[in-house]
């Protein structure tokens, strides 16, 4: 059966995307075709009009409604040219190539449990919002898909240089406000079904963030007696308080919204 081309597939979401998802993957292709940063203007403009227009349809309840329906009704009978939706659709059937004219640029997006991955090397959790630098911590690199290098530790407040230094050489995917996670976001990559101290299993899910250290530090300072830093220990699935001197990795997050 012929493929038709849909608000979903121009997004690269899957069709039952909730909201949050589908709000993080326009942000993240409005990010990669802006116009402002594309060689051939006129294609990206067109690509964010198409990416624009899903992003209206998809998160509006009805007209969503009505585009499942005449995806229903293209699935179930490809010959028949109903117009019904001719007025809504110009993006989802456009030369049926919308945002693929670039392909090799295209950000993929998978969901691996409570997180949409996408190929750029980032990830959003659908439940908090946050954007993480997902496949690698400072010190490594995400290339063809892969974890590159080794993660580096720093101290608590070298944790802090860092993140500036990178930001003010030019972040990562464009975005200079990444950051180090507060002691509670950071936990909540903790994965209790997953890690399992007695075979090794890291609390992080390794499908997400492969090559994940043991240790990351937060942004949190340890308010009891002696001071230090909380850090998050995946190997043991807990937060423990230390010295803020030791050295940790440190992986990085933003906001989404």
């Amino acid at each position: 059966m012929s493929k038709i081309r849909t608000h979903y597939d121009n997004l690269k979401v899957t069709r039952n995307a909730p909201d949050v998802v589908i709000k993080a993957a326009h942000k993240a292709l409005l990010q990669l075709h802006h116009p402002d940063k594309a060689t051939d203007k006129v294609a990206a403009e067109r690509i964010t009009r198409i990416i624009n227009e899903a992003r209206e349809v998809l998160l509006d309840p009805k007209r969503r409604k009505l585009h499942d329906d005449w995806i229903q009704e293209k699935e179930t009978n490809l010959s028949n040219k109903s117009s019904f939706w001719q007025n809504n659709t110009e993006a989802a059937s456009e030369n049926d190539d919308p945002v693929e004219t670039e392909q090799q640029n295209t950000v993929q997006e998978k969901i691996i449990g409570k997180y949409m991955t996408l190929s750029n090397g980032t990830s959003i959790d659908t439940d908090t919002g946050l954007m993480w630098c997902r496949r690698f911590v400072l010190g490594q690199s995400w290339e063809k898909a892969t974890v590159i290098g080794d993660a580096k530790a720093y101290t608590w407040l070298e944790a802090f240089d860092a993140v500036q230094a990178f930001n003010d050489q030019g972040g990562y995917l464009n975005y200079t406000d990444w950051r180090l996670p507060n002691l509670n976001e950071l936990k909540s990559l903790l994965d209790k079904h997953i890690g399992n101290k007695e075979k090794g299993i890291y609390f992080i899910d390794q499908r997400v963030f492969p090559e994940s250290p043991n240790w990351l530090w937060s942004s949190t300072r340890y308010a009891g007696y002696g001071g230090g830093a909380w850090f998050v220990s995946f190997k043991n699935g807990e937060a423990f308080n230390e010295d803020s001197n030791i050295a940790r990795a440190i992986r990085l997050v933003r906001n989404n919204s």
